[in-house]
Protein backbone atom coordinates (compact mmCIF):
# COMPACT_ATOMS: atom_id res chain seq x y z
CA UNK A 1 0.00 0.00 0.00
CA UNK A 2 1.22 3.51 -0.78
CA UNK A 3 1.49 4.80 2.78
CA UNK A 4 3.70 7.58 1.44
CA UNK A 5 0.87 8.95 -0.75
CA UNK A 6 -1.46 9.18 2.24
CA UNK A 7 1.21 10.75 4.43
CA UNK A 8 1.96 13.24 1.65
CA UNK A 9 -1.72 14.22 1.53
CA UNK A 10 -1.73 14.76 5.30
CA UNK A 11 1.42 16.89 5.09
CA UNK A 12 0.03 18.93 2.19
CA UNK A 13 -3.11 19.68 4.21
CA UNK A 14 -1.09 20.70 7.27
CA UNK A 15 1.30 22.82 5.19
CA UNK A 16 -1.60 24.49 3.32
CA UNK A 17 -0.46 23.14 -0.02
CA UNK A 18 -4.02 21.84 -0.03
CA UNK A 19 -6.27 24.58 1.29
CA UNK A 20 -9.95 25.43 1.27
CA UNK A 21 -12.62 23.23 2.85
CA UNK A 22 -13.66 21.66 -0.45
CA UNK A 23 -10.13 20.74 -1.47
CA UNK A 24 -9.33 19.31 1.97
CA UNK A 25 -12.51 17.20 1.85
CA UNK A 26 -11.72 15.94 -1.63
CA UNK A 27 -8.13 15.12 -0.61
CA UNK A 28 -9.40 13.24 2.46
CA UNK A 29 -11.78 11.10 0.41
CA UNK A 30 -9.14 10.49 -2.25
CA UNK A 31 -6.76 9.36 0.49
CA UNK A 32 -9.38 6.88 1.69
CA UNK A 33 -9.77 5.61 -1.88
CA UNK A 34 -6.01 5.06 -2.12
CA UNK A 35 -6.21 2.96 1.05
CA UNK A 36 -9.17 0.95 -0.29
CA UNK A 37 -7.38 0.21 -3.54
CA UNK A 38 -3.98 -0.67 -2.12
CA UNK A 39 -4.46 -2.09 1.39
CA UNK A 40 -3.30 -5.68 1.95
CA UNK A 41 -5.33 -6.17 5.14
CA UNK A 42 -7.36 -9.37 4.69
CA UNK A 43 -9.69 -9.19 7.70
CA UNK A 44 -12.83 -7.19 6.92
CA UNK A 45 -13.25 -5.69 10.38
CA UNK A 46 -9.58 -4.73 10.65
CA UNK A 47 -9.69 -3.26 7.13
CA UNK A 48 -12.69 -1.05 7.90
CA UNK A 49 -11.21 0.07 11.24
CA UNK A 50 -7.98 1.11 9.51
CA UNK A 51 -9.90 2.88 6.72
CA UNK A 52 -11.71 4.99 9.32
CA UNK A 53 -8.41 5.76 11.03
CA UNK A 54 -6.87 6.93 7.74
CA UNK A 55 -9.86 9.13 6.98
CA UNK A 56 -9.95 10.66 10.46
CA UNK A 57 -6.22 11.36 10.38
CA UNK A 58 -6.57 13.28 7.12
CA UNK A 59 -9.81 15.05 8.09
CA UNK A 60 -8.29 16.20 11.39
CA UNK A 61 -4.98 17.37 9.97
CA UNK A 62 -6.39 20.87 10.50
CA UNK A 63 -8.93 21.92 13.12
CA UNK A 64 -11.85 23.43 11.24
CA UNK A 65 -12.63 20.93 8.47
CA UNK A 66 -16.13 19.47 9.02
CA UNK A 67 -16.74 18.98 5.30
CA UNK A 68 -13.97 16.38 5.36
CA UNK A 69 -15.08 14.85 8.66
CA UNK A 70 -18.65 14.61 7.41
CA UNK A 71 -17.38 12.61 4.44
CA UNK A 72 -16.21 9.93 6.86
CA UNK A 73 -19.61 10.03 8.57
CA UNK A 74 -21.35 9.62 5.23
CA UNK A 75 -19.21 6.64 4.21
CA UNK A 76 -19.81 5.09 7.65
CA UNK A 77 -23.57 5.66 7.39
CA UNK A 78 -23.77 4.06 3.95
CA UNK A 79 -21.55 1.17 5.04
CA UNK A 80 -23.74 0.49 8.08
CA UNK A 81 -26.80 0.26 5.84
CA UNK A 82 -25.11 -2.26 3.53
CA UNK A 83 -22.95 -4.29 5.89
CA UNK A 84 -25.31 -7.30 6.09
CA UNK A 85 -25.23 -7.63 2.27
CA UNK A 86 -21.43 -7.72 1.97
CA UNK A 87 -20.14 -11.27 1.47
CA UNK A 88 -16.46 -10.73 0.66
CA UNK A 89 -13.69 -8.22 1.23
CA UNK A 90 -13.63 -7.39 -2.49
CA UNK A 91 -17.36 -6.71 -2.39
CA UNK A 92 -16.86 -4.53 0.67
CA UNK A 93 -14.07 -2.58 -1.01
CA UNK A 94 -16.19 -1.94 -4.10
CA UNK A 95 -19.07 -0.60 -2.02
CA UNK A 96 -16.78 1.61 0.07
CA UNK A 97 -15.24 3.00 -3.10
CA UNK A 98 -18.73 3.79 -4.39
CA UNK A 99 -19.64 5.52 -1.12
CA UNK A 100 -16.54 7.68 -1.39
CA UNK A 101 -17.48 8.62 -4.94
CA UNK A 102 -21.04 9.39 -3.83
CA UNK A 103 -19.74 11.88 -1.29
CA UNK A 104 -17.47 13.51 -3.86
CA UNK A 105 -20.53 13.86 -6.08
CA UNK A 106 -22.48 15.40 -3.19
CA UNK A 107 -19.77 18.05 -2.85
CA UNK A 108 -19.78 18.95 -6.55
CA UNK A 109 -23.55 18.74 -6.86
CA UNK A 110 -24.07 20.99 -3.85
CA UNK A 111 -21.93 23.65 -5.56
CA UNK A 112 -24.03 23.38 -8.70
CA UNK A 113 -27.24 23.72 -6.67
CA UNK A 114 -25.93 26.71 -4.73
CA UNK A 115 -25.26 28.54 -7.99
CA UNK A 116 -28.53 27.50 -9.60
CA UNK A 117 -30.72 28.42 -6.62
CA UNK A 118 -28.75 31.38 -5.29
CA UNK A 119 -27.91 33.54 -8.30
CA UNK A 120 -31.51 34.56 -9.17
CA UNK A 121 -31.90 36.09 -5.70
CA UNK A 122 -28.70 38.14 -5.75
CA UNK A 123 -28.25 39.00 -9.42
CA UNK A 124 -29.48 42.57 -8.85
CA UNK A 125 -26.43 43.49 -6.75
CA UNK A 126 -23.85 45.46 -8.71
CA UNK A 127 -20.86 45.80 -6.39
CA UNK A 128 -19.73 42.90 -4.18
CA UNK A 129 -17.07 42.64 -1.49
CA UNK A 130 -15.59 39.24 -0.70
CA UNK A 131 -13.01 38.13 1.86
CA UNK A 132 -10.47 35.30 1.51
CA UNK A 133 -10.93 32.65 -1.20
CA UNK A 134 -14.15 30.72 -1.66
CA UNK A 135 -14.41 28.88 -4.98
CA UNK A 136 -18.20 28.68 -4.60
CA UNK A 137 -18.54 32.41 -3.82
CA UNK A 138 -16.40 33.13 -6.89
CA UNK A 139 -18.64 30.87 -9.00
CA UNK A 140 -21.69 32.82 -7.79
CA UNK A 141 -20.00 36.13 -8.60
CA UNK A 142 -19.02 34.93 -12.08
CA UNK A 143 -22.63 34.02 -12.84
CA UNK A 144 -23.83 37.38 -11.52
CA UNK A 145 -21.35 39.20 -13.76
CA UNK A 146 -22.31 37.30 -16.91
CA UNK A 147 -23.38 39.65 -19.74
CA UNK A 148 -23.23 42.74 -17.52
CA UNK A 149 -21.26 45.86 -18.38
CA UNK A 150 -21.45 47.36 -14.88
CA UNK A 151 -20.27 45.00 -12.16
CA UNK A 152 -17.39 45.42 -9.70
CA UNK A 153 -15.87 43.19 -7.06
CA UNK A 154 -13.70 44.29 -4.17
CA UNK A 155 -11.54 41.59 -2.57
CA UNK A 156 -9.22 41.67 0.39
CA UNK A 157 -5.57 40.63 0.26
CA UNK A 158 -6.32 38.21 3.14
CA UNK A 159 -3.21 38.27 5.28
CA UNK A 160 -1.02 36.61 6.29
CA UNK A 161 -1.05 34.04 3.45
CA UNK A 162 -2.72 36.30 0.87
CA UNK A 163 -5.41 33.89 -0.33
CA UNK A 164 -7.12 36.99 -1.73
CA UNK A 165 -4.52 37.05 -4.49
CA UNK A 166 -5.99 33.80 -5.79
CA UNK A 167 -9.48 35.30 -5.62
CA UNK A 168 -8.34 38.36 -7.58
CA UNK A 169 -6.68 36.24 -10.26
CA UNK A 170 -9.78 34.07 -10.67
CA UNK A 171 -12.02 37.11 -11.04
CA UNK A 172 -9.70 38.87 -13.50
CA UNK A 173 -9.44 35.70 -15.60
CA UNK A 174 -13.24 35.80 -15.84
CA UNK A 175 -13.08 39.38 -17.13
CA UNK A 176 -14.59 40.88 -13.98
CA UNK A 177 -13.62 44.38 -12.85
CA UNK A 178 -11.74 43.70 -9.61
CA UNK A 179 -10.22 45.93 -6.94
CA UNK A 180 -7.94 44.60 -4.20
CA UNK A 181 -7.77 46.30 -0.83
CA UNK A 182 -5.84 45.77 2.39
CA UNK A 183 -7.73 43.75 4.97
CA UNK A 184 -7.86 46.78 7.26
CA UNK A 185 -9.73 48.77 4.58
CA UNK A 186 -12.61 46.31 4.26
CA UNK A 187 -14.89 47.76 6.93
CA UNK A 188 -14.60 51.27 5.44
CA UNK A 189 -15.66 49.94 2.04
CA UNK A 190 -18.59 48.04 3.51
CA UNK A 191 -19.98 51.16 5.22
CA UNK A 192 -19.66 53.20 2.03
CA UNK A 193 -16.38 55.06 2.52
CA UNK A 194 -14.32 53.30 -0.12
CA UNK A 195 -13.72 54.00 -3.81
CA UNK A 196 -16.52 51.61 -4.82
CA UNK A 197 -19.96 51.55 -3.16
CA UNK A 198 -20.67 48.03 -1.84
CA UNK A 199 -24.13 46.50 -2.27
CA UNK A 200 -23.51 43.18 -0.52
CA UNK A 201 -20.83 41.02 1.07
CA UNK A 202 -20.24 37.38 0.11
CA UNK A 203 -18.02 35.15 2.22
CA UNK A 204 -17.48 31.43 2.27
CA UNK A 205 -17.03 29.48 5.47
CA UNK A 206 -15.23 26.45 6.81
CA UNK A 207 -17.68 25.38 9.48
CA UNK A 208 -21.35 25.99 10.36
CA UNK A 209 -22.92 25.57 13.77
CA UNK A 210 -26.47 24.30 14.28
CA UNK A 211 -27.51 27.65 15.74
CA UNK A 212 -26.65 29.41 12.46
CA UNK A 213 -23.26 30.94 13.20
CA UNK A 214 -20.23 30.10 11.07
CA UNK A 215 -16.45 29.98 11.17
CA UNK A 216 -14.50 31.72 8.43
CA UNK A 217 -11.11 33.32 7.79
CA UNK A 218 -9.93 35.74 10.47
CA UNK A 219 -11.19 39.22 9.63
CA UNK A 220 -14.68 38.01 8.71
CA UNK A 221 -16.30 39.13 11.98
CA UNK A 222 -15.22 42.74 11.53
CA UNK A 223 -16.52 42.77 7.96
CA UNK A 224 -19.79 41.18 9.09
CA UNK A 225 -20.12 43.70 11.93
CA UNK A 226 -19.60 46.58 9.51
CA UNK A 227 -22.26 45.14 7.19
CA UNK A 228 -24.63 44.78 10.15
CA UNK A 229 -23.98 48.37 11.27
CA UNK A 230 -24.52 49.69 7.75
CA UNK A 231 -27.60 47.44 7.17
CA UNK A 232 -25.86 45.77 4.25
CA UNK A 233 -26.57 42.19 3.19
CA UNK A 234 -23.98 39.58 4.17
CA UNK A 235 -24.37 36.13 2.64
CA UNK A 236 -22.41 33.04 3.62
CA UNK A 237 -21.94 30.90 0.51
CA UNK A 238 -21.63 27.31 1.68
CA UNK A 239 -23.16 23.84 1.48
CA UNK A 240 -24.82 22.60 4.66
CA UNK A 241 -22.46 19.64 4.46
CA UNK A 242 -20.17 21.88 6.54
CA UNK A 243 -22.47 21.69 9.56
CA UNK A 244 -20.89 19.94 12.52
CA UNK A 245 -23.89 19.11 14.74
CA UNK A 246 -22.08 17.64 17.73
CA UNK A 247 -20.00 20.73 18.52
CA UNK A 248 -21.38 23.75 20.36
CA UNK A 249 -20.12 27.19 19.42
CA UNK A 250 -18.39 27.70 22.79
CA UNK A 251 -16.48 24.43 22.31
CA UNK A 252 -15.10 25.18 18.85
CA UNK A 253 -11.31 25.14 18.71
CA UNK A 254 -9.91 27.73 16.32
CA UNK A 255 -6.79 26.72 14.42
CA UNK A 256 -3.75 28.74 15.47
CA UNK A 257 -1.16 28.97 12.73
CA UNK A 258 2.60 29.37 12.99
CA UNK A 259 4.12 32.70 14.05
CA UNK A 260 6.44 32.74 11.02
CA UNK A 261 3.43 33.37 8.77
CA UNK A 262 3.15 36.82 10.39
CA UNK A 263 6.85 37.68 10.44
CA UNK A 264 9.50 35.25 9.24
CA UNK A 265 12.51 37.06 10.77
CA UNK A 266 10.76 38.66 13.74
CA UNK A 267 12.88 40.24 16.47
CA UNK A 268 13.67 37.97 19.39
CA UNK A 269 11.24 38.20 22.29
CA UNK A 270 8.26 39.36 20.20
CA UNK A 271 5.01 37.62 21.13
CA UNK A 272 2.78 36.70 18.20
CA UNK A 273 -0.64 35.09 17.90
CA UNK A 274 -1.96 33.92 14.54
CA UNK A 275 -5.55 32.55 14.55
CA UNK A 276 -6.60 31.27 11.12
CA UNK A 277 -10.35 31.59 11.66
CA UNK A 278 -12.99 33.26 13.80
CA UNK A 279 -16.69 32.91 14.54
CA UNK A 280 -19.21 35.05 12.67
CA UNK A 281 -22.26 35.32 14.90
CA UNK A 282 -25.63 34.36 13.45
CA UNK A 283 -27.18 37.78 14.06
CA UNK A 284 -24.65 39.31 11.64
CA UNK A 285 -25.62 36.97 8.79
CA UNK A 286 -28.39 37.87 6.33
CA UNK A 287 -28.60 34.36 4.97
CA UNK A 288 -26.77 31.22 3.94
CA UNK A 289 -26.60 30.55 0.22
CA UNK A 290 -26.89 26.76 0.24
CA UNK A 291 -27.74 23.72 -1.89
CA UNK A 292 -31.32 24.13 -0.60
CA UNK A 293 -31.60 27.81 -1.49
CA UNK A 294 -31.02 30.90 0.62
CA UNK A 295 -31.96 30.18 4.21
CA UNK A 296 -31.91 32.14 7.45
CA UNK A 297 -29.50 31.21 10.25
CA UNK A 298 -32.36 30.08 12.48
CA UNK A 299 -33.48 27.59 9.81
CA UNK A 300 -30.17 25.70 9.71
CA UNK A 301 -30.94 23.07 12.33
CA UNK A 302 -34.34 22.03 10.99
CA UNK A 303 -33.14 21.80 7.40
CA UNK A 304 -29.99 19.82 8.27
CA UNK A 305 -32.00 17.37 10.37
CA UNK A 306 -34.42 16.88 7.50
CA UNK A 307 -31.88 16.66 4.66
CA UNK A 308 -28.78 15.18 6.31
CA UNK A 309 -30.11 13.12 9.20
CA UNK A 310 -27.04 10.85 8.97
CA UNK A 311 -24.95 13.69 10.43
CA UNK A 312 -26.60 13.02 13.78
CA UNK A 313 -25.70 9.36 13.99
CA UNK A 314 -23.10 8.24 16.51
Amino acid sequence: MSVKQILDIEKDIKDLNIQGATNVAIATIEGMKIFIEESNISDKEAFYTELKRVGEKLANARENEPLARNGIKFVGHMFKEKITDLQSLDDMKQHLMNFCDQYLFKISDSKRSIIELGVPYVRHFENILTHCHSSTAIAIIKEMARDRSSFDVVCTETRPLFQGHKTAKNLLEAGISTTMIADSAAESFVIGRGSIPIDAVFIGCDQITLDGSCINKIGSWGIAMAAHWATQNLYVVSPLLKVEPNIKMQDIEIEIREDKELWLDAPEGLHMYNPAFEIVDKKLITGFMTEFGIIKPNEIEDIVKAKYSWLFEN
